[in-house]
């Protein structure tokens, strides 16, 4: 099978909705922004900086693995590939 070009956003929608795994991982994003803010309100300001600084980093290796777990789903089932491109995932 060619590689194919795969749309991190629409990857990353589809491992939350269709994986436990890619649920929880997306789901723990939040504690980037609870968690700041509870250090800022404990006065905590440098390790709530550093906690929120580490969320662009997150958020880009969960993308990663989204497209990961796309490339990985479309080799065992590759019939979803032409399911995969009407939904946008697959260009």
């Amino acid at each position: 099978m060619p590689e194919l070009e795969i749309r991190g956003v629409e990857a990353s929608y589809w491992w939350r909705k269709n994986d436990p795994i890619g649920a929880l991982l997306s789901t723990l994003m939040v504690l980037f922004i609870i968690v700041p803010i509870a250090l800022v309100l404990q006065r905590w300001y440098v390790l709530s900086f550093i906690v929120f600084s580490f969320m662009v980093p997150y958020g880009l290796f969960l993308r990663h693995l989204a497209v990961r777990a796309v490339r990985r789903h479309l080799s065992e089932h590759p019939e979803t590939v032409e399911q995969f491109q009407q939904e946008g995932i697959v260009a």
